[in-house]
């Protein structure tokens, strides 16, 4: 049988759910078993069936992990994939809350946590809920002062924050998103360059729902096609909600 892990690095998430199950019927403490199952229903689409095992994934993060946000982003994208948006809204905040008091302390990100900010700033916005929009500004502005104090300390995408915060143009963070990394430079494997197009995904969508902030909902929505058009292997929380996007536009 095909490893679960290449199944699901290369999309055929039906069949790597089915090994993941396998695998955790033989080894039912396996966290692997866990996280790659809720990876790969999440992949499917199947959020409902993928909470459970996102909500175990987090309570064993935050008690060996201090520091760590645990799943709550990966949940606030399954909850708002199932159109729970005032959940998934809910755990967006309490991610920039807590990273503003400095209870989360590990980001999925170089640019201290900005993630947090930008998918509360694209729910917010999508769902017209101005009170969420000044938040999660509010918490983006606050690393902002951050990145103009220590410039050199943050990178990418700390172009995209200030484009929304009106510092900076989309064709600089789009520039930023292209630069391959130094780390790159030394990574052997199928995929050196994925870190780009993780980036370049994470710009266009930001655009797009810059674009949604200007009433130009054709251009966010075009925006949301060219991420999920990139496929699975970019950042997977704006493919995921590309895709939602995608698929409630007709």
């Amino acid at each position: 049988m095909p490893d679960p892990f290449d199944l699901l690095t290369a999309g055929r998430f039906a069949e790597a759910a089915q090994a993941y199950r396998l695998m955790q019927a033989d080894e039912p403490k396996r966290r692997a078993a866990t996280s790659g199952l809720a990876q790969a229903l999440c992949g499917l689409g199947d959020y409902r069936a993928a909470i459970p095992f996102l909500e175990e994934e987090h309570r064993n993060d935050v008690l060996t992990l201090p520091g760590s946000p645990g799943k709550r982003l990966e949940l606030a994208c399954a909850h708002w994939c199932l159109d729970e948006r005032s959940t998934a809204i809910e755990l967006a905040h309490g991610l920039c809350a807590d990273l503003l008091k400095r209870r989360v302390y590990m980001a999925p990100d170089l640019a201290g946590g900005a993630t947090f900010g930008l998918v509360l700033h694209y729910m917010a916005v999508t769902a017209r809920v101005p009170g969420e929009i000044d938040y999660a500004l509010a918490c983006l502005k606050a690393l902002n002062a951050k990145y103009d104090k220590q410039p050199r300390r943050y990178r990418f995408p700390v172009q995209t924050v200030k484009q929304l915060l009106g510092e900076g143009t989309f064709e600089q963070a789009w520039e930023a998103a292209r630069l391959r990394p130094d780390a790159v430079v030394l990574t052997q494997g199928p995929e050196p360059d994925r870190p780009v197009r993780i980036h370049e995904s994470i710009a266009l969508f930001h655009d797009g729902v810059q674009r949604r902030t200007r009433g130009d909902e054709t251009g966010c929505l075009s925006r949301m096609r060219q991420v999920f058009e990139m496929g699975h292997r970019t950042d997977l929380i704006c493919w995921r909600l590309a895709r939602h996007e995608v698929a409630g536009s007709g």
